[in-house]
């Protein structure tokens, strides 16, 4: 199912690549969501990546009864600078789920800061439910958004 998202941020574009490259900020911004002390992060030039357990009450409830074993999240993005602003490829793997993200985005400056555009597709492979467990996830996603923004300005706002 395919999504699009639009964030604003308080900060210019190397501020908002930054933040995304930090692990603080990772765990900030995806810990919720996790099993305390089930993380790994990793940063390696403009690429990060982030893996956890997610907490089982999270899972949706029309996911849930597909669900055997604990389910594990692995994040990876990929930024790129250029003159424009910058661009990133994102992937979102669950391991024991049929479950997969792939997006990319455009993050360009504004007078109030930057905006970062996301188009992406969210697949849920399983037969018959797919698509409602896909229409689920995509409004959780959206929803995520305020939350993003929030926690952005906020991380912005503390590190300048």
């Amino acid at each position: 199912m395919q999504f699009t998202q639009s964030i604003s941020y308080p900060g210019t574009v190397d501020e908002v690549v930054a933040m995304y490259l930090t692990p603080d900020y990772l765990e900030r911004r995806f810990g919720r969501f996790v099993v305390e002390g089930s993380t790994t992060v990793s940063v390696d030039g403009e690429r990060v990546s982030y893996a956890g357990t997610v907490r089982p009450e999270l899972i949706p409830a029309a996911a849930a009864r597909f669900v055997k074993s604990d389910l594990r999240i692995t994040f990876t993005e990929e930024w790129t600078l250029n003159e424009a602003g910058a661009t990133s490829r994102t992937s979102v793997a669950v391991d024991g789920a049929p479950v997969s993200v792939e997006a990319t985005s455009t993050l360009t400056p504004t007078d109030a800061g930057c905006t970062r555009e996301v188009s992406g597709n969210l697949s849920v492979r399983v037969p018959l439910l797919g698509g409602r467990i896909e229409k689920e996830a995509v409004a959780r996603v959206g929803r995520l958004t305020d939350n993003e923004q929030a926690s952005a300005a906020q991380w912005l706002e503390e590190h300048r």
